[in-house]
This record gives C-alpha cells, sequence and structure tokens, in this order.
C-alpha cells in the first residue's frame, strides 16, 4: 500500500488569514499615518499663529507709544519660547513677523495687511 501524501490543506487557511491580516494593517497604517501627520503640522500652525498673535499684540502697544512697528521682540517683550520667531521687516507703515517649527518644518508668517499666510509677507 502506498501512503497518502501528507496533507497540507489546514496550513492553506492559516496563511490566507496572515495575509489578510498584514494587508488590512497595511491599508489602515496608510490611512493613519498621513492623517497623524496633517494633524501634527495643524498644532504646529495652531502655536505659530499664536507666538504671532503676540508679536500683533505687542507691536500695536509698541507703535502706539513709538510711532513705528519694531525690529526687535526683546524691545517687544515676545519670548520666542520653542519657535524661531522673528520680526522680519517693520517700519512706520506696518511689519512682517515670521515662526517656523523645526519638527514640523511648518512655517506661518504674519503682516497687519495680509493675516496669516504661508508665504512670507517681507
Amino acid at each position: 500500500m502506498d501512503a497518502a501524501p501528507p496533507d497540507d490543506a489546514p496550513r492553506r487557511p492559516r496563511r490566507a488569514v496572515a495575509l489578510v491580516a498584514v494587508v488590512t494593517t497595511a491599508a489602515a497604517l496608510a490611512v493613519a499615518v498621513p492623517v497623524a501627520l496633517a494633524d501634527r503640522h495643524e498644532h504646529a500652525a495652531d502655536d505659530l499663529r499664536a507666538d504671532l498673535q503676540r508679536v500683533a499684540t505687542a507691536q500695536a502697544s509698541w507703535k502706539a507709544a513709538h510711532g513705528e512697528f519694531s525690529t526687535s521682540l526683546t524691545d517687544l517683550g515676545v519670548d520666542a519660547d520653542r519657535d524661531e520667531l522673528a520680526i522680519v521687516s517693520a517700519g512706520t507703515r506696518g511689519f512682517c513677523a515670521g515662526a517656523h517649527d523645526d519638527g514640523t518644518g511648518t512655517t506661518v508668517f504674519y503682516s497687519p495687511g495680509a493675516g496669516f499666510s504661508d508665504r512670507s509677507c517681507a
């Protein structure tokens, strides 16, 4: 009598289940990672806009007292916290300030005339 060849049929469903699990996980990550990165960038942009709003408030007070906008964050009493924050330009008619988050690469600019933008106002 010839022995029947070993049946590997019980292994096939396990392989199929494993393959489905891998594909499902990859698909979930493909959706979740970009959403998480977008949330991170938006959170950074919100923080940068808050910093720039502090600059705008300080600039309004400075202009009222000195007749022109300041080019110095120190003069304005604004601390740069964790972000790179700078006054790009300033004069009697307006100013441009920018803030950058190194962690996300997000940059936001502000000027009284244009408001918040991802493009330099200088």
